[in-house]
């Protein structure tokens, strides 16, 4: 155990983690010393952090909020630089006393977000109890939970309606204050239409409580709130309500958003379904998921927010206009736009030290520099230390945020490590969201698993309402990895990307390889014009992506078949 620690302590993930560092070896010596049941946070605080005598563990959560960041730092370590180490320790949740297991390295890591007993193991049964313990506190607490997001929602939407009449004064610090946060999305009751029975009214309350509740996701770019219809349409943000209408065995369902202070409509859907889906909880929920495009990324809602964000000439961008403009950037991969949504985060994690999402953000675009090429970084070490750095603190800060996450496994991808198990984990914690499964279905596309990854695609695309070219750049290397030229060149002409060069890296290959010789040759002239030291430097460039050798060779067959006759 002690030559575990060590090993750990000296690992890339901890060599300037001091205080997770110091944290770890303490609660490691006092578990072996037989004192492990005993540590508090006070102790802690007081032994490892030089907190003064007077330290109140209670009001100040300093210990708890250390002890997540160890955590985090442990299932990056045994992700990336531990995933073969004997003997793992780990530090459960509920508890500062830390338990070793023994661990078989060929056999599959299980989940670090909820690890599993291994078999053989020592257990330590207490901090067991104390998970038991949580999840029935977390199944109490879950009503209290709801109710309060939607009083939160509701503040929001309270605040925003002081910002809006600044805004409507001239006030230009108001607008900015008023686009610092998440815009507000009232959902309304859906209501019954022609001649209501039992059924129906309750398939309209569930239609209702799904939809809420799919809005309701950390990441979403909307804060669901409710409010009663009259009120609702005199505030500022958005409005959604629908409507549930029954006739022999069929029901229509439709939906719509306005601009809850002009009235003005944003998007409006109907759905057709067979009553008899619709009573199960998946069909319902699938309507939901439908509804809830409109608040997605690439989306009306989003759509809306980035205009109105190109409307303020002058202002000091916050965090969620920058994450407004990273969308941007990946909708086409420009450097112009790389740039615009970078400076936006480098600013925002100045002003905004502690916030999770600013972090995240540099990171991916850091390692897009390193991957793309994107002002002079084309495999720049430094660039890619930045992302790491980057998604560290992320994580530090907030181990549960989506962005963060996909940084953690963004460094591990483009450093050549084993990304396999933090991809599994986050897909698991957001199974149905879009943006994992293309991000991360792009990386088993490449790297050879190329099933898995186009099936994980192929869904992003179903749930993303304006798809980026990413996303079709990725199933076209698909296409291309199992030789099917003709759906690879169809998927290649909807990339709509002319200022990305790798973009049209697939384009080429996909075209000359597909028979278009035309096609091909346009794009690689457009290669040449956007970054000529791509062409001179493939073979690099797809070993920076990881592309599986024999779908690199036939990347580069394609591309060397493009080239222009002279």
């Amino acid at each position: 155990m002690r030559a575990q620690l060590e090993r750990i302590l000296a690992s890339r993930c901890f060599e300037q983690a001091a205080r997770s560092s110091s944290f770890l070896r303490y609660v490691v010596e006092q578990t072996l010393a037989g004192q492990g049941e005993r540590l508090k946070g006070y102790t802690i605080a007081v032994e490892v952090f030089g907190r003064p005598p007077d330290f109140d563990a209670q009001s100040d959560p300093l210990v708890r909020v250390e002890a997540g960041r160890l955590r985090r730092r442990l299932i990056e370590y045994y992700a990336d630089e531990g995933r073969n180490d004997p003997v793992r320790i780990e530090l459960p949740r509920g508890s500062y006393s830390v338990v070793c297991v023994y661990h078989d390295a060929a056999a599959p890591v299980e989940s670090p977000a909820a690890p599993a007993p291994v078999e053989g193991a020592v257990v330590d049964l207490a901090a067991e109890n104390g998970a038991t313990r949580n999840r029935r506190r977390w199944r109490r607490m879950r009503t209290v939970v709801v109710v309060a997001a939607i009083a939160i929602g509701t503040g929001v939407i309270l605040w925003q309606r002081g910002e809006v009449a600044r805004l409507e004064h001239g006030d230009e610090a108001g607008s900015v204050a008023g686009l610092a946060g998440r815009p507000a999305l009232v959902v309304l009751p859906f209501e019954v239409l022609g001649g209501a029975d039992n059924g129906s009214a309750e398939l309209a309350a569930t239609l209702t409580e799904e939809t809420f509740l799919v809005l309701g996701a950390p990441e979403a770019l909307v804060v669901p709130a409710v409010a009663s219809g009259t009120a609702a349409t005199t505030m500022p943000g958005y409005v959604l309500n629908g409507s549930v209408r029954e006739s022999e065995g069929q029901a229509r369902i439709t939906a719509r958003v306005v601009r809850a202070d002009t009235g003005t409509q944003l998007w409006s859907a109907a759905y057709d379904e067979p009553l008899a889906a619709l009573r199960s909880a998946a069909g319902q929920r699938r309507i939901a998921r439908l509804v809830a495009l409109v608040a997605a990324p690439y989306g009306p809602i989003f759509e809306s927010e980035t205009e109105r964000l190109r409307a303020i000439v002058a202002h000091e961008p916050q965090t969620r206009d920058c994450v407004l403009r990273y969308y941007e950037y990946r909708r086409a991969f420009g450097a112009a736009e790389h740039a615009s949504a970078a400076e936006c985060f480098e600013l925002a994690t100045k002003r905004e030290p502690e916030n999770a999402e600013a972090w995240a953000g540099l990171s991916l675009l850091s390692a897009d520099a390193f991957a793309h090429g994107f002002a002079g970084q084309a495999g720049s070490a430094a660039a890619l230390e930045k992302a790491r750095e980057a998604a560290r603190r992320a994580m530090d800060i907030d181990g549960g945020n989506l962005h963060a996450n996909l940084a953690l496994v963004g460094v591990q991808y483009f450093g050549g490590a084993d990304f396999h198990a933090n991809a599994d984990r986050i897909l698991e914690a957001w199974p149905e969201n879009a943006e994992v499964q293309a991000y991360l279905g792009s990386m088993f596309v490449l790297t050879g698993e190329t099933s898995r990854g186009d099936e994980l695609v192929a869904s992003a695309i179903e749930w993303t309402p304006e798809v980026p070219s990413g996303y079709h750049a990725s199933r076209s290397v698909a296409a291309l990895s199992e030789r099917r030229y003709d759906d690879a060149l169809a998927l290649a002409l909807r990339i709509d990307a002319p200022d990305w060069a790798l973009g049209q890296i697939v384009v080429a290959a996909a075209a000359a390889l597909g028979g278009r010789g035309d096609l091909a040759a346009r794009a690689y002239s457009r290669i040449l014009e956007l970054s000529p030291e791509t062409v001179s430097s493939l073979p690099d460039v797809l070993r920076r992506w990881r592309l599986e050798p024999a779908l690199a060779a036939e990347v580069e067959r394609g591309v060397a078949a493009a080239v222009p006759p002279q």
